[in-house]
Formats: C-alpha cells, structure tokens, sequence
C-alpha cells in the first residue's frame, strides 16, 4: 500500500475531468507541484477534485475497466470468449480457477486506493483554503461520494478492508500497521461519506451544463439507497430511492435503445456516468469497451461475450425490445446500424458467436481513429432504471407489495412488457431479480447481485455455479447452442468449480499482504 498511495499520488499527473477540452476530466496538469500549489486557491482545489475523479474508471483499460469486465465473465451473462488467446489469468477468474495473484486483482485494489488517497487529501487540504463556503461545501461533498464510491467497490470485492481516512494516517510507520476492518464497518464509513455528501451537493438541475459528468444529490441518494440495499436495509433502502424518484430528477428514456449510445450524452435517465470523448490530441481518454468486448473480426478483442442463456432469458419472456439492444448474434443484422446486416462474430474465435451490444458502435457513428482508448461511447454506472429496480426490491422485502409492483411495472412498461399486478410473494421477488438481470445485462451488475441475492440464506450464485449449479447443467447437458457446443476453446463447464466457502469474495492481494508485513490477512481459501 505504501508504493503506490504515497509515491503514486506525487508523481502521476492529476487529471482534468469533462467532456470538452476545458471541461473536468480529461487535460492533464503537467510537472510536479507540490500540495500547497494544488491548494492555494479555489481552482486549483477544483482541479484537484477532478484528479479524483480520474480513478472511477482508471486512466487504463487494464486497471479497472477490464477488470470489472472480468467479473461479469464469472456469471451465467457471459463466457470470457476470446478462444484464440488462451489467457488463464483471465479465464481463470471466470471459470473460478482463480489465481490469487492475478494482475487484474492487484491493479483494481491499487487504483481504487489511489482514489481514495487523492479524496482524503481533498478533504484534509479543502477546508484551508479561502474560497465561497457554499462552493467549498460541494467540493468536499464530491470528495465524500468518490471516496464512498471507492470503499464499496473494495468491499463488494474483497469483504472488509483497510480503511484510510486522512492523509496524515499514509505517513509511516502508521501504514505498515493498518489490518483489515470488517466488512459491517466498511459500509459504516461509506454511508457516513454518502450521508454527508447529500448535504451539500447540487441536484441535476443545479448544474451547469460544463459541469454535467459531476457527483449529485441524485447519484449519492442513489448509492445509498445501493448500499442499504446490500446491506439488506429494506426500509432505508426504500426511502432513499423515493427521495430521488419524488425529486423529478430523473426519468426513463422512452426508447430503451437509446440509453447506450454515443448521441445520448447525459440524458435524462443518467444519474452517475462518465462521459468518453474521442479526441486523439488526448490518446487514451476515450471509452475501452467497444474495443476490449467488439468482434474479432471487427477490430476487437473478443472478450466478455453474452452467453445463450442470457439470451433465452430475454426470449422466455417475450423481451424483443430489450434483446436487440443488448445481443449482436453472428450472422444476424445489427439493431440500429443498416450497414450491418449480417454480423461476423468469428464464432471459431468467438465462444458464443454473440457479442454486447450497449458497447457496440454503429460504423457511421465510429471516430478516426477507431481504437481502444478514442471511443465516444459513455459509461453510466447508475441510472434510473436501475434505481426504480432498488426501491422495487427494497419494497417487496419492506412487505410492501403495492409500491414494489409499480417500480416494476414503470421499468416493463417501456419495453411493452405486461406486469402481473397480482403477482405476490416468491414469485414478485423473482420476477424483480429477472427484471435487473434482463434490464441491467452486461452493465456489470449481475456478479454482484447473484451474491448478495438469496434464496433460504443461500447465495444466488451458488445456485447457479458449481457442480450442481443450472448455469453449469443447462451448458453440459441441456444446451444445444450451435456456436457454444462446437467452440470448446473455452471449457463448456465453465463455473462447475465454485466454492461457496471461497468464491462470494475475491482474493486479496498478495502484495498487498507482503507490504503491510501480515497485517492484512487473505481471505479464506485463497
């Protein structure tokens, strides 16, 4: 922890965030200063925040954005896919073969402590500086949600961990001496930052559009209400997400394709997103997605494909709409790009001859030059379907069937799906879990609701992974899928060696237990 929260943070360029070239994200600040520089007035503390923002998504596909890939490929949406480079130290983590080692580990823990030590900076330095008390306010209230942000991204992950909550506890020897908090005490810290956030941040409509891209009332109510969510929180969870539904914030997308897509900047179902720009003069701010997970056989690589199963969840509920936005099938046109109408998903280097299509980019909407790192395409970490879908659940497990049903019935309705208004006990609570998994696919949720999800105090996930798993059964003895069953590149038993006892939390970084000389323990298992 030591290498890289404190020489990291001095010497890696701090990064603008935005949209436009003298926007928030995205420029960097060249040549070292020192803290007292970043400090000395209300715009450098300004730009010091943006810095911040630049480890939500990490400044390299590998650091975060490919490792969150990598856990979507360990569920039943998708298989790891690309069967002609054999990578066990990623098909590993999908197949639950895992490597406690692995990179992708290593660098998700490092960039989110870097994140956090950038935002305990801010709220350390911030309050020093003389600038408006309403402008400082919501500065440190961005810091509050980024570091809240960072801490549930970690425990999601790893269970409970270190926490670090001003800069001067980075200083050795103290460092070396951190052991792990508990996983309760974790979620503690990150509604305590989320609560303070509301305060003092601006809603929506408060911003100027320069400024769109920044935390929110809206985001931090909506990762509370997340957070309360995991934490089985029922009556908490479901007020919160009320509060931003009766804001009037936010509504849906009246059409369902259009909430990924590069012309759909910030619309008004976005609550949290970080928005790409393709601008080649800055090579590797742009989106990751549209390379790392495209075709083969159209300039990508061919990982984290949707599997068959996803897809039959779609068809078994009469869901058009939703699945041809979210699946391209090889051979198949392309939904919403007419210069696609017969897709090549190099099935013999593709095992499920299908890839994603919310980080697909139609050809006539690509930039020049179309590569990994000069995508336009945005990334929405919250949004509005997905809050509709929290305070669904939390209100069936708050045994309140009545408002569950109408979150329900607003996010089917777009897609022109009936709701059942009499649908009531286990079965209104699967039919919300069907409806994250169908409405939120390949967003890089499923992973994390199939854990905390259970059924008699059984995770989901175990459910599905294992030898005994449907997920695992219906591809080794049901599924005839004519793509899956001939490409065996990748193991069609992918999932059959889950470990309940080990697999609901990933490994803690071996370096990171050597630096902190065993006082950061490992998970069980690994």
């Amino acid at each position: 922890m030591k290498k890289h929260i404190i020489v990291s943070l001095l010497t890696t360029a701090l990064f603008l965030a935005g949209c436009q070239t003298d926007d928030f994200l995205d420029q960097p600040l060249r040549g070292r200063q020192q803290l007292d520089d970043f400090f000395s007035s209300a715009e450098n503390s300004e730009r010091f925040i943006n810095g911040v923002y630049e480890n939500v998504n990490g400044n390299d596909w590998f650091q975060v954005n490919f490792s969150r890939k990598i856990n979507d490929m360990a569920t039943d949406d998708n298989w790891a896919g690309n069967t002609l480079q054999p990578r066990p130290d990623i098909t590993g983590i999908a197949a639950y073969n895992v490597f406690a080692g692995s990179t992708y580990f290593n660098t998700f823990w490092e960039n989110h402590y870097i994140g956090i030590t950038r935002a305990n900076i801010a709220l350390d330095r911030i309050p020093e500086v003389d600038m408006d008390a309403d402008f400082k306010a919501r500065l440190l209230a961005e810091a509050s949600f980024l570091r809240a942000f960072f801490y549930f991204d970690l425990v999601r992950n790893f269970g409970g961990v270190p926490i670090v909550k001003t800069y001067n506890e980075l200083l050795e020897p103290e460092i070396r001496d951190k052991t792990r908090s508990s996983i309760e005490e974790t979620y503690d810290l990150i509604e305590e930052d989320l609560e303070r956030a509301i305060v003092s941040l601006p809603l929506r409509s408060e911003y100027a559009a320069k400024d769109l891209g920044r935390v929110t009332k809206g985001a931090a109510q909506s990762l509370l209400a997340k957070v309360y969510l995991f934490r089985e929180k029922w009556d908490e969870a479901q007020a919160m997400a009320l509060n931003v539904i009766q804001s009037g914030e936010y509504s849906l997308e009246p059409d369902f394709a259009d909430v990924w897509s590069v012309d759909t900047h910030h619309g008004v179902e976005s609550i949290f997103e970080v928005e790409y720009i393709n601008d080649p003069v800055f090579n590797g701010i742009g989106g990751q997605y549209s390379t790392t997970q495209g075709s083969r056989a159209d300039q990508g690589w061919g990982w984290c494909v949707p599997s068959s199963d996803l897809e039959n969840a779609f068809l078994s509920e009469g869901d058009n709409i939703r699945l041809q936005s979210t699946i391209i099938k090889h051979g198949e046109p392309v939904f919403g790009d007419p210069a696609v109408t017969s897709f090549d998903a190099e099935p013999s280097e593709n095992k499920s001859g299908r890839i994603n299509r919310k980080f697909y980019i139609p050809v006539d909407k690509r930039p020049t030059p179309y590569v990994r790192g000069q995508h336009p395409l945005p990334f929405i970490h919250i949004r509005y379907a997905d809050l509709l879908l929290i305070h669904a659940e939390a209100s069936f497990f708050n045994n309140d069937a009545t408002s569950a049903l109408s979150s329900l019935k607003q996010v089917r309705d777009r897609v022109n799906l009936e709701t059942n208004m009499s649908l009531s006990g286990d079965n209104l609570r699967d039919a919300i879990w069907k409806e994250r998994r169908l409405e939120l696919a390949l967003e890089q949720h499923r992973l994390y609701d199939l854990r905390r999800q259970k059924i008699n105090n059984v995770s989901r996930l175990a459910l599905i992974m294992g030898p005994n798993g449907s997920f695992v059964k219906y591809n080794t003895e049901v599924s005839t899928d004519p793509f899956e069953t001939t490409n065996l590149g990748e193991a069609q038993d992918k999932g059959i060696n889950f470990d309940p006892e080990i697999h609901l939390l990933w490994p803690v970084p071996p370096e990171e237990i050597q630096l902190s000389r065993g006082n950061i323990t490992q998970n069980p298992g690994y």
